[in-house]
């Protein structure tokens, strides 16, 4: 199997230390410096919904117990009878519905076998009230919740409570070596859109997590000697008992993620206010961490404004994907921090870390078009490369991320603009997607020489919002004074032979 076939993000470490063999001996560059750091996301959290969760960490029964209380008011402009949690988690319980048992990555992830996980519901209750509720999916990833009819601008208190079960696996959500992963582990409102919820499956290729902005107030308790990596900005606490509480507080985030371990090693600094942590194997490797992706928020802060949030935290987890971002956090494959992938794991905090920018902070729709977070993000690590070795570097690098893509044959009928379901391989996705959609972006450039410029005027009217394809298009043409569909049809939906 190729090292491609089995990583998330998709970086090649052939292609990579081939183009980056040149930056070795370069420079390290300074830019200015925004305001206040966290005034942004700040600002945003006024009226959005809020959850609180108390969590409790059992690794000696592989499991956390869950406390959800969400505030919700009814935003949809629509009466609700029902709201809808995506329990993602649910989709671990089985072999037939693990977004980590596709034969690409089977190996990769259950390396002792196969290891259940999954939700065991104990109640939910509205207004507290008991309330029906039910899955509706064969995955358990969709549970839909009767309430009293709620009109627009009403709103009310759901509770939920319930058990996690970690799997023994190298995914999102599971436990490997010395590191817990609590990827997209947390209930959390699906989407309303058309008169109902979004309720995509859990695909194993692609991101397929559409969220909107929320407040989340964590708790969580566990044993003493462990490390928490976690969205938002944290405090610790030693309880009577010995145990650790981490209490985090993050306002106006998609999605609330944290990852745990008892062998890590942190490093920590300050780049515009911004506190930067990174957790790793071993000190070196968390300072490299750090220093990496301060120099990445420095630079996407320069590019496309300021970095909403006031903390961002990395850490190093045991699973066989380059990296996976959420909020204020990104988890980075454990194997790019050996020493002989310095330059490899660069690329990946800086891919990561633009996710910030383009996930994050504007989100889009994942799961049918992949491209709008996955190539800009992409584009972005390329803005960087530029930025701080130059452009040989950056030459080198579009060689074989972008060129290399557009030239290699694709036996499936798909495009960057096609839904992550149609995609029947890891690899194949990360070509078209990442390789494909960079490409266009690169045209965009190439004809107008606006597309920094589009993407500042992008992340600044779409913050903490949802931007469709539609929106993306309408703006692009405004800040370009182009009609440039025609150019996102050849790129984005057009077949290349």
């Amino acid at each position: 199997m190729r090292l491609r076939s089995i990583i998330g993000k998709r970086w090649a470490l052939i292609a990579c230390a081939a183009a980056l063999c040149v930056l070795l001996t370069a420079g390290f560059l300074l830019f200015s410096s925004p305001a206040s750091a966290g005034e942004r996301a700040q600002a945003a959290a006024q009226g959005l919904n809020s959850y609180a969760f108390d969590l409790i960490f059992r690794p000696e029964e592989r499991t956390l117990a869950v406390t959800m209380t969400l505030d919700y008011t009814n935003e949809t402009g629509d009466p609700l009878e029902q709201l809808a949690l995506r329990t993602w988690v649910g989709a671990y319980q089985s072999e037939e519905t693990s977004p980590a048992a596709i034969d690409a990555l089977y190996d990769a992830c259950y390396p002792e076998g196969f290891s259940p996980g999954g939700i065991d519901l104990e109640g939910v209750w509205w207004n507290d009230t008991p309330a029906d509720h039910a899955y509706t999916d064969p995955a358990g990833t969709m549970l839909r919740v009767k309430i009293p009819a709620l009109s627009p601008g009403e709103g009310g208190r759901l509770l939920l409570r319930c058990t996690l079960t970690i799997p023994e696996c190298c995914h999102r959500f599971g436990h490997a070596g010395s590191s817990w992963q609590f990827g997209n582990a947390l209930p959390i409102l699906a989407v309303y859109e058309n008169g109902d919820w979004r309720s995509d499956a859990y695909s194993p290729i692609g991101d397929p997590f559409v969220s909107a902005c929320a407040n989340y107030a964590v708790t969580l308790t566990a044993p003493a000697g462990y490390q928490c990596a976690a969205t938002g900005s944290q405090r610790a606490e030693t309880l009577a008992d010995g145990r650790a509480r981490f209490i985090m507080d993050a306002p106006a985030c998609r999605d609330f993620a944290f990852a745990l371990s008892d062998a890590w090693e942190s490093a920590s600094q300050k780049v515009n206010g911004i506190a930067v942590t990174a957790y790793a194997p071993t000190r070196e490797g968390a300072k490299r961490a750090a220093r990496d992706a301060a120099q990445a928020l420095k630079t996407y802060g320069r590019l496309y404004g300021d970095y909403a949030w006031n903390a961002y935290t990395l850490c190093a987890v045991d699973f066989p994907f380059g990296g996976m971002e959420y909020p204020g956090l990104a988890f980075i494959g454990q194997s790019n921090f050996a020493e002989d992938w310095a330059d490899t794991l660069e690329l990946v905090i800086a891919h990561e870390t633009a996710h910030q920018w383009f996930y994050a902070l504007v989100g889009s729709d994942q799961a049918l078009q992949p491209w709008q977070d996955e190539a800009l993000s992409e584009y972005a690590m390329l803005c960087y490369v530029l930025d701080r070795y130059g452009r040989n570097a950056y030459d080198n690098l579009v060689i074989t991320r972008v060129n290399a893509p557009m030239q290699e044959r694709i036996r499936q009928a798909v495009t960057p603009g096609t839904p992550i379901t149609d995609f029947a391989s890891l690899d194949v996705y990360s070509t078209v997607v990442y390789g494909r959609g960079a490409a266009f972006l690169l045209a965009v450039e190439e004809l107008t020489g606006k597309l920094d410029a589009f993407l500042r005027a992008y992340c600044d009217t779409y913050a903490f919002q949802l931007a469709s394809r539609e929106d993306f298009t309408a703006l692009l043409n405004r800040i370009t004074g182009e009609d440039l569909l025609p150019l996102m049809t050849d790129y984005l939906d057009t077949l290349m032979q």
